[in-house]
C-alpha cells in the first residue's frame, strides 16, 4: 500500500498542473472534499492507488485518452480489478444514466 500511495500521489502532482487536466481527485490532495477525513481514517496518510481526474474537452477527449494509452493501462469498467485501469464514467458505467442525472450525482 506504501508504495501504490506514494506513486498515486505523484501522478496527481503531475496532473494536477497538466493543462489538458481540469481535475484531479484523490483523498491524499489537499484538494479533496474530504481530505481531512481521509487523514483521520487512513493510517500513515496511505491512502491507496485509485485516482480519478478528468480531462480538459469532457467525454470525447475522454475517449480519445484512453483510445491511445498504451499497457500498462487497461479499458476496463470493472473498479475491483488488480491491473491498472483507465475508465470514462460517463460513457461506461454511468452510461445508462441521464446527462443531467450525472451532473447531479456526486461521483467523488
Amino acid at each position: 500500500i506504501q508504495r501504490q500511495s506514494e506513486t498515486a500521489m505523484k501522478i496527481c502532482k503531475f496532473l494536477e498542473g497538466h493543462p489538458k487536466c481540469s481535475r484531479v481527485i484523490y483523498p491524499g490532495l489537499k484538494s479533496h472534499p474530504q481530505h481531512e477525513l481521509a487523514k483521520k481514517l487512513h493510517r500513515n496518510n496511505l491512502h491507496g492507488g485509485m485516482l480519478w481526474f478528468d480531462v480538459v474537452g469532457g467525454s470525447e477527449s475522454g475517449t480519445k485518452l484512453m483510445n491511445s494509452i498504451q499497457r500498462p493501462w487497461s479499458l476496463c469498467e470493472n473498479l475491483g480489478a488488480t491491473e491498472s485501469i483507465i475508465t470514462a464514467c460517463a460513457v461506461m458505467t454511468h452510461a445508462n444514466m441521464l446527462p443531467e442525472d450525472r451532473l447531479r450525482t456526486p461521483m467523488i
